[in-house]
């Protein structure tokens, strides 16, 4: 089974990807690809650059750095995760793979406070650099419109309650593939 995940910035999917990989998944990220090739260039891993790297890979074509985490994937016999699918035609490409796609999101305050506590270098913004962050990556500011890709999800969750509480709801979707 191929699960590809879209979802708003700080909406919970590092939380879903752990909990799937508790269940047997493979994880593949498109964030720790970049990680892995900014760093290896000098670059800070920054989302500024992550960004700049997601447009770059999508010019190789329309499901740019998703194909290529598929590509890598299709090898495996497990279960699989693919994450983060940020426009309508890299959750087409997967669709089109066979993929159930999980869209996930919660209000930009909820997701400000989780990103915060995080101390991820790419997330350490004020609150209105991550506002106008949201826009861009979340409403077509670039090559990207995870909302327009959020709405081709085969289901979406609204991470609006506990970590228990989206463990239910990620366990009662599962049941319906």
């Amino acid at each position: 089974m191929i699960i590809g995940i879209a979802g708003t910035l700080g909406a919970g999917k590092g939380t879903v990807v752990e909990y799937l990989k508790s269940k047997g998944f493979v994880h593949y990220s498109t964030s720790g690809m970049f990680k892995a090739i900014l760093e290896s260039q000098n670059h800070v891993a920054n989302r500024e650059s992550y960004t700049w790297l997601g447009d770059a890979f999508r010019t190789l074509g329309p499901a740019g750095p998703i194909a290529i985490q598929y590509a890598i994937a299709k090898e495996n016999t497990n279960n699989v995760i693919i994450e983060s699918i940020h426009d309508v035609p890299e959750a087409e490409f997967l669709q089109s793979k066979g993929a159930s796609i999980l869209g996930l999101d919660v209000s930009l305050e909820v997701r400000y406070e989780r990103i915060s506590t995080r101390g991820s270098e790419k997330d350490n913004v004020s609150f209105e650099q991550f506002k106008k962050i949201a826009v861009h990556e979340e409403e077509g500011g670039g090559k990207h419109n995870i909302r327009d890709a959020i709405s081709q999800a085969d289901h979406t969750i609204m991470n609006d309650g506990t970590i228990e509480e989206l463990h239910l709801k990620v366990e009662q979707w599962l049941q319906t593939l």
